[in-house]
């Protein structure tokens, strides 16, 4: 494809959060070991009832413990009052920004009302997005999709959203019931866009430089992005996005993260069998970057020893068969075909990061 639009100094590209992927560990070995993203929202907090909240619930974004990337803390839930209260943590951290995430489309979640469902009702969304303008003055954004049944939820919703000072609006341009499949709605993004007052940052899809260029070129105002599953999935995309000519990816260079987050994970967790989910939680992903994946990620599926993990990408990396062309990774289409999805994030109720060593 030909590159009718360059990046510009003011794109930006923003990691998005994965339940159970891009943690803290996970978000400063990518910045050791490859270009890493100019900044990144970690995966969501939720919030709970009481005042006093565990040193665990916050150990993700803990300043302290080195954040290689600009981190904005996610919060999940409906409750302004709880919301207030995890708002009062992250500042007593040092964060001046925050995230509320109204987007997360899995139904046990969007039936709570939380997550997407918060859109449904709109005046317990105007009770939280007030609450975080409150706290956070300039600071604080929220992230949603189009809608949960059908794409015209968040225009209804957009004059809303316009009469508070968020900081910015990322859109995942899919229903949550679409989840994480099917194409991408970019005529009704594109119709929220017009109507949307603050800065957008476009969610969905965006895995190869060509999928980038098709979006800067029908999307030109547009200077911000979010990428997530690609990232898993790929973990040299940064670098493939923002230049027309990237390095060659280096199967060493991921070895070595490999071999570095695993270390890490048996530092952080306990156990062997939580070390060992946590591994296939990123092979999930990354198994569709590589030639051969789907039998790749059936030999790492099957492991149920760390012993038995370590023989089989001992294997992948001493016969490497290479990585997948780039028209295998990219998500969208010149002609607006849909695409072969990568897998659906898995932020799971409750999945937090509690099997952690305090």
């Amino acid at each position: 494809m030909s590159e009718p639009v360059q990046p510009v100094q003011s794109d930006t590209f923003c990691l998005a959060p994965l339940r159970g992927v891009t943690v803290r560990t996970f978000r400063n070995l990518h910045a050791l070991w490859f270009t890493p993203p100019d900044r990144a929202v970690a995966p969501f907090i939720p919030t709970f009832a009481g005042e006093k909240i565990k040193p665990l619930l916050l150990k993700d974004v803990d300043p302290e413990l080195g954040q290689a990337v600009p981190v904005v803390p996610q919060v999940i839930g409906k409750d302004p009052a709880q919301l207030r209260t995890l708002l009062h943590a992250f500042k007593a951290m040092g964060y001046r920004c925050a995230d509320l995430n109204a987007g997360c489309p899995y139904p046990f979640i969007v039936r709570k009302g939380r997550g997407a469902g918060l859109m449904r009702d709109e005046a317990s969304f105007a009770r939280m997005l007030e609450v975080g303008c409150e706290e956070l003055p300039q600071g604080f954004s929220v992230k949603v999709r189009l809608g949960i049944d059908r794409s015209d939820l968040l225009a209804a919703r957009m004059a809303l959203i316009n009469g508070f000072p968020l900081r910015e609006v990322t859109i995942h341009a899919r229903t949550a019931r679409q989840m994480y499949t099917g194409a991408v709605d970019l005529q009704a993004f594109s119709a929220a866009l017009e109507m949307c007052r603050h800065p957008v940052v476009y969610n969905g899809d965006l895995r190869a430089r060509t999928d980038f260029l098709l979006l800067k070129t029908r999307f030109p105002q547009i200077t911000r992005w979010m990428v997530g599953r690609a990232a898993a999935a790929d973990p040299f995309v940064f670098a493939r996005l923002t230049s027309a000519m990237p390095p060659p990816r280096d199967p060493l260079r991921l070895k070595g993260f490999l071999d570095d987050y695993l270390a890490a994970c048996e530092e952080e967790l306990y156990g062997p069998v939580s070390v060992l989910g946590r591994m296939k939680e990123l092979w999930s992903y990354l198994h569709q970057s590589l030639a051969g994946g789907e039998r790749i990620w059936k030999g790492v599926r099957v492991c149920r020893a760390l012993h038995e993990y370590r023989r089989v990408v001992d294997a992948v990396f001493a016969s490497f068969a290479g990585f997948v062309p780039d028209v295998a990774l990219r998500g969208l289409h010149p002609d607006g075909s849909d695409s072969t999805c990568f897998l659906g994030e898995a932020p799971y109720e409750g999945c937090d990061d509690h099997h952690e060593r305090p």
